[in-house]
């Protein structure tokens, strides 16, 4: 039998068995049930299926956990879904309070009227549903402008890697050829080896590791910016790719664990397997640097609602990112406060090969207050070339170069 609301489904907890049972019997024609006898069953089966789950209904009184409990704790893992309490008329006046703190949707009297409930049902779906849609649309209208904002971005990146790929190679190339014939012009003069073990191991190694650092910035940026150098193909599976990219970066670090989420229906895309694999590898990168003591990441698939892309949540339980610092995270030279050593190159590399693809990537705080990078990829990436790009940036830029003359500088391909 059809539902009527195929996307979204009821979770009702109650430890009374044999409610459980009318309820999926009478209601699944209203939404998918999910059914679960205790609090903890009832948490595992909502973590597990909360994006999608549209309602969650339970009774007050259960072993271990009341009722008012269990839904606080579902509403800090996620306050997404609706909540209504089951409970007896003398428990009314709990529920009242619970309400107006805005634990619930609503409430439910015991023992419930079939057909009553099932009119309640479909209008907390409905109401859920409109909310759902109407914040899709508003996201839609974030991502048009934020693909606006990455174009911009993404010049203006490759203007800055194409003026210091040339203005500073030759210099880093110098430097690094006076640092290797160092130590071979030094032993040639004074016939020996130096007697400063503290300034060979320290100072010069850390020389070393500068140049080195420096070098791959300038290679991280203009491996980023280089757009001619994406090759697409078909087949692309996301969620292997994404668990390779896990194994790999954490198999030297047993205390963090992570888990993949994803509908059976996600579908394979095309793109730069290459430059996406790196890509999953780069945001594993970055939340193993945040969680120095172990913890867990999570990746959550899930299709776009017009089946047009595949997004991407990418969740940690590490040190918090500030506020103020989610829109800076993919800048190349931002500094984060907790990692003051690293630049932004990393997370720079991820959002332009987003960018080619013709796809979209934020920073964001999760319901339950955890780092969250969400990416969304097409399944048929849009080329770059024929994106629009905001008639507020030109084909080429007017610099002034070293002798005050002015010279074309085209944007990088």
């Amino acid at each position: 039998m059809k539902t009527q609301f195929a996307d979204y489904g009821i979770l009702y907890v109650d430890d009374e068995v044999k409610s459980l049972k009318y309820f999926k019997a009478i209601f699944d024609q209203v939404a998918p049930i999910y059914v679960a006898s205790s609090p903890e069953e009832g948490y595992r089966v909502f973590v597990e299926n909360h994006e999608r789950i549209g309602l969650v209904i339970s009774d007050k009184k259960m072993p271990n956990e009341s009722g008012l409990d269990f839904l606080q704790r579902i509403r800090e893992f996620d306050p997404n879904p609706l909540r209504i309490l089951v409970t007896a008329y003398a428990d009314l006046n709990v529920a009242v309070d619970a309400l107006n703190d805005g634990l619930l949707y609503s409430y439910l009297s015991k023992p419930w009227d079939p057909v009553e409930l099932e009119q309640r049902l479909v209008e907390a779906m409905r109401h859920f549903c409109l909310t759902q849609e109407r914040e899709r649309l508003i996201e839609e209208k974030a991502e048009a402008l934020n693909h606006l904002m990455m174009a911009d971005k993404a010049a203006s990146i490759g203007i800055l890697s194409s003026g210091l790929n040339h203005h500073l190679r030759n210099a880093l190339t110098v430097l690094r050829t006076f640092y290797d014939m160092l130590p071979y012009q030094l032993r040639e003069e004074i016939g020996g080896e130096p007697q400063d073990d503290s300034f060979w191991g320290e100072y010069y190694g850390e020389v070393g590791s500068q140049i080195n650092r420096m070098t791959s910035m300038l290679t991280n940026l203009a491996d980023g910016t280089r757009n001619s150098a994406i090759e697409i193909e078909a087949g692309i599976d996301l969620v292997e790719t994404m668990r390779q990219a896990g194994e790999l970066v954490l198999e030297d670090s047993p205390a963090i664990d992570f888990s993949i989420q994803a509908t059976d229906t996600l579908p394979p895309i095309s793109g730069d397997r290459q430059k996406i694999g790196q890509m999953a590898r780069l945001l594993f990168m970055e939340a193993k640097s945040s969680l120095k003591e172990g913890g867990n990441i999570e990746i959550h698939f899930r299709s776009a609602s017009d089946e047009s892309a595949v997004r991407i949540t990418f969740i940690d339980d590490g040190q918090l990112i500030p506020e103020g610092d989610l829109e800076r995270l993919f800048d190349p030279f931002f500094v984060r406060s907790d990692k003051p050593e690293e630049l932004g190159t990393n997370l720079m590399a991820c959002y332009l090969t987003v960018f080619h693809h013709g796809g979209g990537i934020r920073a964001k705080r999760t319901g339950d207050g955890r780092n969250a990078v969400v990416v969304t990829l097409p399944i048929e990436p849009i080329q770059i070339e024929k994106r629009v790009v905001p008639s507020t940036l030109l084909d080429r830029f007017e610099t002034i170069n070293d002798s005050g003359f002015s010279r074309s500088v085209s944007l990088p391909a």
